[in-house]
């Protein structure tokens, strides 16, 4: 009754040969999935700035996550680097930098690659800017500059080609100085001005640069909502769909809305120093609170969203955040002063967003996301371990196959004590001793095998070898069977040439 039980159970083990086939088809289908899904994550992050990794979904009752981090603006080394930077204004592919100490405007791209910067006027009075400070981008495609020591609003093409500039007339024109700047949707020009102390106002030009509407004079509170109306250096301004202006009232701590005409409207409170406005599409108020060293989001009622930033030079952190803006796809940039530099921001949206240090190029991620299945290397570069016996090598011999025996995708080894028998035999030119290699084993393993299964200690031997190798190379039935019995792959000559080599050559 044993025989059948054995002969079922070598049965059994011999489909262990092709189930291993069916494990290494499965892992090459793993390692290319894993190759695509880096092909596909290198494309997605070129593409969208990101990895295409799923958010957990948010419930409504939560707090709305804040903007992350992506990368900042401040090259390049040398006299072109960023010093000061005030303002900050993107139109198009460019973003639009004032740099107080360098008195010029640098211009980027929007992933922070240095363009060119400009700073001639030649206009007869003024050869450059003097202390450029805000920026905006208005809506005739133009660069529109203030600079409190011109008292003036200059205006250039996007190329940086001085076209203009805009002031008021009469005595006015030496007494304002000009902060922020905005557009309604007529194109008109509205400016904030701290010229004259007892006029902290707002002024509105038509886009010729026709003064057409003043309002605001000073006064400073000392509670949040006294004085509604009057103003303490107003710093920037932004007009909203419908209409609304708002202006960051800035040493009185707050914000004023107005209507069109100028008309008080109501406050909100903000903590800290308002300086730079914006707002974008989903009716949010982007407030920079350069006490906080932080950006404070609104809805339009006043009601705080979210926040981010905090005083720090990290990544992230601001050192007397200034101005604002935001580019088409709603890409945040502020103007980090102290840390002379401008922080790009982002949304979380369906994905992590990845931040990207200073002066990286995001084209080089498609050559570093490949370096990823390094570690699979030596896995892929392995060689396959197989324990030969001297009739198997004598049977590829007589089978005119020694050509097996020199791939070297395959490791021959066999033992120690065995392995004289093949050294210094040569076939076909090639020592047998070479192509073998002798290893050492576990004695004691192979004297338990003695003792357990009566084999002799060479049989033994190849035993031991063959079950740390996984593989056993014999024409010997018997020691076959053993070797399937402890879960050897088994191979003779016929089995070996059909799976790795051509019909025998006889």
């Amino acid at each position: 009754m044993s025989e059948p039980t054995g002969v079922k159970a070598d049965d059994e083990v011999t489909q262990r040969g092709p189930r291993s086939r069916t494990r290494q088809i499965v892992l090459l289908a793993v390692l290319l999935a894993l190759i695509a899904l880096v092909l596909f994550a290198s494309w997605y992050y070129l593409t969208h700035r990101r990895l295409p990794i799923p958010r957990i979904g948010v419930d409504a009752a939560e707090v709305v996550a804040p903007p992350e981090f992506l990368f900042a603006i401040a090259g390049p080394r040398g006299p072109d680097a960023l010093t000061r930077p005030v303002g900050v204004a993107v139109l198009d592919d460019s973003v639009y930098i004032t740099d107080t100490d360098a008195r010029a405007v640098r211009v980027y791209t929007l992933n922070g690659e240095y363009r060119f910067s400009f700073s001639a006027i030649g206009d007869g009075e003024y050869e450059s800017l003097g202390n450029p400070h805000h920026i905006s981008a208005g809506p005739d495609g133009n660069i529109y500059v203030s600079d409190r020591r011109h008292r003036s609003i200059f205006v250039f093409s996007a190329d940086g080609t001085y076209l203009r500039r805009i002031a008021p007339t009469g005595t006015d024109e030496q007494l304002w100085s000009p902060l922020g700047t905005t557009f309604d949707a007529q194109g008109n020009i509205w400016a904030t001005d701290v010229g004259i102390a007892e006029n902290h106002r707002v002024i509105v030009f038509d886009p010729q640069g026709v003064e057409i509407r003043r309002f605001g004079s000073t006064d400073m509170v000392e509670q949040m909502m006294e004085s509604p109306g009057r103003l303490f250096f107003p710093n920037h301004i932004a007009i909203s769909d419908d209409g609304r202006v708002f202006v960051s009232d800035s040493n009185n701590r707050r914000v004023q809305v107005f209507d069109a005409e100028g008309a008080f409207d109501y406050i909100i409170a903000t903590a800290g120093i308002p300086r730079g406005l914006v707002m974008d599409e989903q009716d949010r108020l982007y407030v920079v609170d350069a006490l906080a060293h932080a950006i404070d989001v609104y809805d339009f009622d006043g009601n705080k969203i979210t926040s981010f930033g905090g005083r720090g030079i990290g990544p992230g952190q601001f050192a007397f955040a200034n101005a604002i803006d935001l580019d088409e796809a709603g890409r945040i940039y502020v103007t980090d002063r102290e840390n002379h530099q401008v922080q790009v921001w982002e949304w979380p949206q369906q994905a992590i967003v990845l931040p990207v240090p200073p002066g990286f190029r995001v084209e080089t991620i498609a050559w570093l996301l490949p370096l990823l299945l390094l570690p699979l290397l030596p896995f892929l570069l392995r060689r396959r371990k197989c324990v030969v016996t001297e009739d198997f090598v004598d049977a590829m011999v007589e089978a005119g196959r020694i050509d097996l025996l020199r791939r070297k995708l395959r490791l021959f080894l066999t033992p120690e004590q065995i392995h004289p028998v093949f050294a210094g035999r040569l076939v076909e030119g090639y020592d047998l001793g070479k192509l073998i290699r002798k290893s050492a084993f576990s004695d004691s393993d192979a004297r338990d095998l003695v003792a357990k299964h009566g084999l002799v200690y060479d049989e033994a031997a190849l035993l031991v070898l063959a079950k740390r190798a996984k593989r056993l190379c014999t024409q010997d039935v018997r020691l076959a069977s053993q070797a399937r019995r402890l879960g050897i792959e088994v191979f003779d000559v016929d089995e070996y040439v059909r799976r790795f080599g051509k019909t025998v050559r006889r």
